[in-house]
């Protein structure tokens, strides 16, 4: 049954914010199309009724496969967000990562990555910061 996630960040009258209406199940064999593969049995369904943008589910993505190692012990599992939404203003693609690690934790209680964010006060950015081993989007993999 899906669930809403809601993830919220604020600081001193900033933030960041998104809900997450998300399931997973487990399948036999690789689930139908439309899914992505974040990690040999480990896969992504992204709302069917409103596509995100490329950007919102590249996050997505990189979200789930924070994980992917603790959640591929032998199943397959798809990770299925039915929803995915957040106010216009102050939006941060990287939430959606932020979102879904969330959730992972929540629902499968999984330790912490290291997955967060904070707002510099002197750049008057949000920073994000990734598990020390990764890079977003690099093709380069942990030794």
């Amino acid at each position: 049954m899906h669930e809403t996630f809601r993830f919220r960040y604020l600081h001193a009258g900033m933030g960041l914010a998104a809900d997450l209406h998300v399931d997973a199940y487990e399948t036999v064999g690789p689930p139908p199309p439309p899914t992505l593969l974040i990690h040999r049995s480990l896969y992504l369904r992204l709302p069917a009724d409103q596509t995100p943008y490329w950007l919102e589910a590249a996050w997505l993505a990189f979200g789930a496969s924070l994980h992917a190692e603790q959640l591929v012990d032998g199943r397959t599992l798809v990770l299925d967000v039915d929803a995915f939404t957040y106010p216009g203003a102050d939006f941060r693609a990287e939430v959606a990562a932020l979102a879904l690690d969330g959730w992972i934790h929540r629902r499968f209680g999984l330790a912490p990555c290291g997955a967060s964010v904070a707002y510099n006060r002197l750049s008057h950015r949000f920073a994000f910061t990734w598990p020390s081993q990764l890079t977003p989007f690099a093709d380069e993999f942990p030794a």
